[in-house]
């Protein structure tokens, strides 16, 4: 978008939150960028003494207005089970929307300087929240709300991204003989797994401590939700892209997860050694998907500080490559070994002389 076009997308927000916020003043802060192409605003209506009343967020998804669609949808769907922002305002054909604000602390700023036991406590919230969500009704999203199924297809085209553009990044040529019976096992492994309410982005960004009430999190980017595999959410929060923990540490939380689905009555694994086996199938899955969105990121929308956290996503690849090549079923292993290998003996020292040059 250019300084013009901007200039006047701004002009025409600020005037429709006149029309929205009438006879009240109000300062409009923009806030960072994220992966979308939607911009955020901090919005705060001021008094008569120019002191902070109200403050909210506002959305401008100008060239996504299924997205905000979608948004809206899918917040009606979530409101009764988890604490999602609460729509405040809307106009879907301008692309505008006005949302509660949580506040500016990420899920990511409480764990800095925390001690274990405070760590441990907030993933506690967050799985418990996580599965809050999952209690909802995946027939009342499919038929009350349309919320997709993550298919084979959505599937398959998410993984293609790891060979449509990290694969041709790092320099190397597809091993289709390794690449296609990997897909194809993952597929079949995931659709067979429990299915829920997957938010598909629940990390330690989209989680947010509400300010009004810090006993719950906040819960943001849910548009792009599905109903697909339960082990989706829990693999997205403590394989975050952007926060490290020991294996140790995660094995744990998901021992943890499955005796919460539990003492939910959620339908899940028998055993937590086949929630581990699921989780570790859906980690590939997600992180060959994130690689080459990463890669996407940098080289077609210039938003290069995502290479920076491509490192940590590799190497929850290999762990969960490693961990299936050992104790996956034999199935996987028949897959997984091979594809492996080819992974380690081409595509790692091309990647590693790749990122050593930048």
């Amino acid at each position: 978008m250019t300084e013009n076009n901007t200039n006047n997308r701004l002009q025409q927000l600020e005037h429709w939150l006149e029309q929205v916020f009438a006879e009240k003043a109000f300062n409009l802060d923009s806030l960072p960028g994220d992966a979308s192409a939607r911009q955020y605003h901090r919005l705060q209506l001021l008094d008569d003494s120019d002191k902070e009343e109200s403050r909210y967020i506002v959305m401008d998804s100008a060239d996504e207005q299924d997205a905000m669609r979608q948004f809206i949808n899918v917040a009606k769907l979530m409101s009764p089970a988890i604490n999602v922002p609460t729509l405040i305002a809307q106009d879907v054909k301008k692309g505008f929307l006005v949302l509660q604000d949580f506040g500016a602390v990420e899920f990511a700023h409480l764990l800095v300087d925390a001690t274990p036991a405070q760590i441990d406590a907030h993933y506690q919230l967050a799985m418990e929240t996580l599965v809050a969500l999952q209690t909802i009704s995946v027939e009342t999203a499919r038929l009350q709300y349309q919320l997709p199924d993550y298919d084979t297809a959505l599937l398959d085209r998410e993984m293609d991204l790891f060979s449509d553009w990290f694969i041709p990044y790092v320099g190397v040529a597809l091993d289709k003989t390794v690449w296609s019976p990997l897909k194809a096992v993952l597929i079949k492994e995931i659709l067979r797994q429990p299915q829920v309410i997957v938010h598909r982005d629940y990390h330690s960004r989209n989680l947010m401590q509400d300010q009004a009430d810090n006993s719950r999190l906040g819960v943001i980017d849910f548009q792009d939700a599905v109903i697909g595999s339960y082990t989706y959410d829990l693999v997205s929060l403590v394989r975050d892209a952007y926060v490290e923990w020991s294996e140790t540490q995660i094995s744990q939380w998901t021992h943890d997860f499955w005796q919460l689905q539990r003492q939910a009555a959620l339908t899940t694994a028998e055993t937590v050694e086949q929630l581990e086996h699921d989780f570790n199938v859906m980690g590939v899955q997600r992180h060959l998907k994130v690689l080459g969105i990463f890669i996407r990121l940098s080289e077609r929308d210039g938003k290069d500080r995502y290479l920076a956290d491509v490192p940590k996503v590799m190497r929850d690849l290999l762990v969960e490559l490693s961990w299936l090549d050992e104790q996956g079923s034999d199935e996987i292993k028949q897959v997984v070994k091979p594809f492996n290998q080819w992974l380690q003996s081409t595509v790692l020292p091309a990647y590693q002389d790749k990122f050593a040059s930048q």
